[in-house]
């Protein structure tokens, strides 16, 4: 016989005691902070979009958005296609805008294709604000929707044309269908399906953005975890899972054609691997097998975490993480552990390491910073001071955190992944300890129309960005210049005008004799 336990979704009382006006905002007050946060977000994530050119990653959209106008949905198909389709949009939306318009108000092709993940780590501070809300409270959702707005690394990432933004979206919006579901289960189970199986169509379209289903079995561990025996208030399996097939399916569709499978099949094989290494902190490390001793070093990210994230941020984080190891049961902060845990721990196992990967973790770490702000509000309350004096003080703690944040953001425009904090200042120049993630071809556009203006007719450029090269070479009117991939072909093998393009980011284990050489 079926039972049902309605299991709480929240921990009782953590928002109500909270002293700061935000934990009992009306709707449209609410309404209003979460408005500002996502304009905030905006504002910064879609401001020159076309500071720099594209990067290795983004030109092999550029060429997959014209596979697909020629009808082949297989090309770059080792990454699936929601994000190429949302590209695909925006840049014929542009298109036709720039058809319609004179010179002066076209918008670049380097705006069109980032856009849309520009679009989408700006609503993220929707489904951050949404998630934290029925977790923790509207207090800990407003400063949680502030804090995504002003960081400055996931500003960094939410600007380029990756995949990892729309994975965060979809994951959060599958986890706050979920919660809702939770929360109308526990009076009325059948309720609660429609909000079920919403959510396993988001989860659909995670996968449907980056083939990771991690994250959804992340979420099940934390399930389990935090409700063990959910009774009826739990997903009928069919209509959850067959909302996930579906969207993923409607959102992947290149997944059913043979021609993808024989590409993912080389793909895992490495025949699509041009170079081998990474650099880290001046060194190079293997990137060829999934766990290795020998692979970029397992504290890579914790590396990131303290010279990258703003310190107030990090002591707010670290005052949230306390609260979750307190509150041992409590739905939200076993959800912060799990994700916290797992997810700084499982990427760190790997050999293949990129700053972008840690996406989801940022989004964690500006929720336990607004949950320790909540924390460090309480603990100032029970300094029993006068109520005009505790909120001044309340207020004084979160502006300055605000502040710093704000400051932070505004120093690194447009070039946010060269943000450091006070400690990555002492330790490092800014691109110097993660060059391919910090510098990702920035200057290539510009170093490409440079030489295509003086060099001579049939000269070579040689780079291991080739098809960015090739890309601006044609967009300068330079089709009688070649190009070379500098790791699989070298220099050119008889005396001829040639131009080298050498960049901190590019160099492995392919290249880095002739690297040295040259430099």
């Amino acid at each position: 016989m079926d039972t049902f336990a309605a299991p709480v979704p929240r921990a009782p009382g953590w928002s109500d005691e909270s002293i700061l006006p935000l934990s009992r905002v009306r709707a449209h007050t609410r309404a209003i902070a979460l408005t500002m946060a996502v304009i905030l977000a905006g504002s910064f994530r879609t401001m020159s979009l076309a500071t720099y050119g594209f990067s290795d990653d983004e030109i092999n959209k550029v060429n997959a958005i014209e596979a697909y106008r020629a009808g082949d949905s297989s090309a770059n198909a080792e990454h699936p296609m929601l994000m190429k389709l949302a590209m695909w949009g925006s840049v014929t939306l542009v298109d036709a805008w720039n058809g319609a318009v004179g010179p002066a108000h076209r918008i670049p092709p380097e705006t069109a294709l980032r856009l849309p993940n520009a679009l989408a780590g700006s609503a993220t501070t929707a489904a951050i604000f949404g998630v934290t809300d029925l977790l923790f409270g509207t207090g800990a959702a407003v400063l949680a929707a502030v804090f995504w707005a002003l960081d400055v690394n996931a500003t960094a990432t939410n600007r380029l044309g990756k995949e990892d933004t729309f994975l965060l979206l979809f994951f959060l919006l599958a986890v706050w269908c979920y919660e809702r579901g939770k929360r109308r289960g526990a009076a009325d189970p059948a309720a609660a399906q429609p909000w079920y199986a919403t959510s396993g169509a988001m989860f659909g379209l995670m996968i449907a953005s980056k083939y990771m289903a991690y994250y959804w079995a992340l979420y099940g561990l934390f399930n389990v975890a935090a409700d063990s025996s959910p009774g009826l208030n739990r997903p009928d399996k069919r209509r959850f899972y067959g909302s996930m097939a579906l969207a993923f399916l409607a959102a992947n569709f290149a997944i059913l054609i043979p021609s993808t499978w024989r590409y993912l099949v080389g793909y895992v094989n490495g025949d699509t691997v041009t170079h081998h290494g990474y650099m880290f902190l001046h060194q190079l490390y293997v990137t060829d097998v999934p766990i290795s001793t020998i692979g970029v070093p397992v504290g890579f990210y914790l590396y990131y975490l303290a010279t990258k994230i703003p310190l107030v941020l990090l002591v707010a984080a670290a005052a949230g993480l306390i609260e979750a190891a307190k509150r041992r049961r409590e739905r939200g902060f076993v959800f912060l552990r799990i994700m916290f845990v797992f997810l700084l721990l499982g990427y760190s196992l790997f050999a293949v390491k990129f700053v972008r990967y840690i996406l989801p973790l940022l989004a964690v770490l500006d929720i336990s910073a607004a949950v320790g702000m909540i924390a460090m509000f309480r603990w100032i309350r029970r300094l029993r001071l006068s109520p005009p004096a505790t909120l001044a003080a309340c207020s004084t703690l979160a502006g300055i955190i605000i502040a710093v944040l704000l400051s932070a953001q505004m120093a690194a425009t447009p070039f946010y992944s060269f943000a450091e904090n006070t400690v990555g200042a002492h330790v490092s120049a800014p691109g110097q300890s993660f060059p391919d993630d910090e510098f990702y071809d920035y200057g290539v556009r510009e170093a490409v129309a440079a030489i295509a203006h003086a060099a001579g007719p049939g000269a070579t450029i040689v780079s291991d960005v080739p098809e960015i090269v090739t890309y601006y070479v044609r967009a300068a009117g330079r089709a009688d210049v070649r190009v070379r991939s500098l790791s699989q072909e070298g220099l050119p093998p008889r005396p001829a005008e040639t131009w080298v393009i050498v960049q901190d980011g590019h160099v492995y284990f392919d290249n880095r004799d002739i690297v040295a050489q040259l430099t």
